[in-house]
């Protein structure tokens, strides 16, 4: 009776899912043969409109952001769009997140990544409102896929050096907006809050 208890009870948690401004993202997913954990979401805002939904998926729960970098294995990035985005606008918010964030040297060295991600970007031509965009580590391949509305576009991009890069437009010192990023960590319950950048 105990076991049958544990397994309805495990059976509950695994269809949980966390619900942000009527997004919902499952606790659990499943990247390149590995589960992965919710470790946070969030909502990004910008001259008070709401942009998108972020979800930072781990192979283990964390609020740092050391240990983010450090951790070993897949990772994904969710990010459910709020209102429609053309792919300019998409390509300027994450050259701007990366130049932020890097030195000139560290751009270079992941020049080529970037420039195919904004090419596939720009090939998608708009992200319009209730899209799903998903950007995965998948540690078999050492490799980052971009992946929109369940469909995977293009070749991965590979190096995972460019992947932490990617993070870090919402991890990083200079972070696209500091309450979604400690959202993301865990750090406090999100309570959306507009940012006037």
């Amino acid at each position: 009776m105990a076991s049958r208890l544990i397994g309805l009870l495990l059976i509950a948690c695994s269809a949980h899912a966390a619900d942000l401004e009527g997004v919902k993202l499952a606790d659990r997913v499943e990247v390149d043969g590995q589960s992965l954990e919710l470790n946070g979401i969030a909502l990004r805002t910008r001259f008070f409109f709401k942009v998108y939904v972020a979800g930072l998926y781990l192979p283990q729960r964390t609020s740092s952001e050391r240990e983010v970098f450090a951790a070993q294995g897949a990772k994904r990035i969710v990010l459910v769009m709020m209102r429609d985005a053309d792919a300019e606008q998409f390509c300027e918010s994450v050259g701007a997140g990366l130049r932020a964030n890097h030195t000139e040297e560290e751009l270079e060295r992941v020049k080529a990544q970037t420039d195919a991600l904004m090419a596939k970007i720009r090939s998608i031509g708009e992200a319009r409102r209730g899209a799903t965009i998903v950007l995965d580590y998948l540690p078999s391949a050492k490799a980052t896929t971009l992946e929109v509305d369940g469909v995977t576009r293009g070749a991965p991009m590979p190096g995972e050096e460019f992947y932490d890069a990617l993070l870090r437009i919402w991890l990083g010192e200079r972070p696209a907006q500091a309450d979604l990023k400690r959202a993301l960590l865990g750090q406090e319950e999100e309570r959306p809050q507009l940012s006037r950048d």
